[in-house]
């Protein structure tokens, strides 16, 4: 018989230095309405116990991103600020691309890097082809980003460490889309939500939901902020719960 273990994942804290243009959301929703931490089922037949770090890149690449900010068009200034950051990204992470505002399918996502090991190469060459133009459909990229990471959680049995990191120069084209995808989000703790706004003063939604959110009001920026992004955390360790949070079978 297969084993199947249940966790009920518990909100952690996770501390980390931050640039000073980067706020928090525990100090914007400290009388937030609880949310019901989601229930994880683990299969071991179908994963394999693993610490390994996932990063998961949500990238816009509306229309919007072909204007101008601090005398650059900012497509062409993010990709320089992504190749400079990917020189800095472990190579024993996991990362993964998602584009959104893309016009070749009704959803306006793409994923353009699956989550995995040695994915830099890739990463550039995918920041390399890309031209703005469509949309900005954070709710599908969102839920598209967290689906991914959910998966990840289950295959390393809850195991390691999981960010999504949300790159956007504007607001969501459907914000009632995008908040519901931000509320589902907070039944999953482990993953931790990064938002950088690239020359905007801020997505209200995307702001108020991070674990940290950075208005980047140039590229300079925009590169602090993505190492901000990788950088150590507080270890999270599975192993230390007490009896009775699993139950198996």
């Amino acid at each position: 018989m297969k084993k199947i273990y249940i966790i009920l994942v518990p909100v952690f804290l996770i501390l980390s230095c931050q640039p000073q243009t980067q706020t928090h959301a525990g100090e914007q929703e400290e009388a937030e309405e609880y949310v019901e931490p989601a229930v994880i089922t683990f299969d071991e037949s179908q994963g394999v116990a693993s610490t390994d770090r996932n990063f998961y890149f949500l990238f816009d690449v509306s229309g919007s991103m072909n204007e101008y900010c601090a005398r650059e068009r900012k497509i062409d200034g993010a990709r320089t600020a992504i190749y400079q950051f990917l020189e800095k990204v472990p190579d024993d992470v996991n990362i993964g691309l998602l584009f959104l505002g893309v016009t070749d399918n009704q959803h306006g996502i793409r994923e353009v890097v699956p989550l995995g090991k040695n994915n830099k190469e890739k990463f550039r060459e995918a920041i390399d082809n890309i031209e703005p133009e469509g949309g900005t459909p954070l709710g599908n990229a969102t839920y598209w980003g967290m689906q991914t990471l959910i998966d990840q959680y289950k295959k390393q049995l809850g195991y390691g460490e999981y960010r999504l990191i949300v790159i956007t120069d504007g607001l969501a084209s459907f914000p009632s889309e995008f908040r519901e995808q931000l509320e589902e989000l907070r039944r999953y703790p482990f993953i931790a939500l990064y938002g950088i706004g690239l020359c905007i003063e801020g997505d209200d939604l995307l702001k108020s939901h991070s674990l940290s959110y950075t208005d980047a009001h140039d590229y300079e920026e925009l590169g602090k902020a993505l190492e901000a992004t990788i950088a150590e955390l507080e270890q999270f360790d599975p192993t230390e719960f007490e009896e009775g949070d699993y139950n198996a079978e």
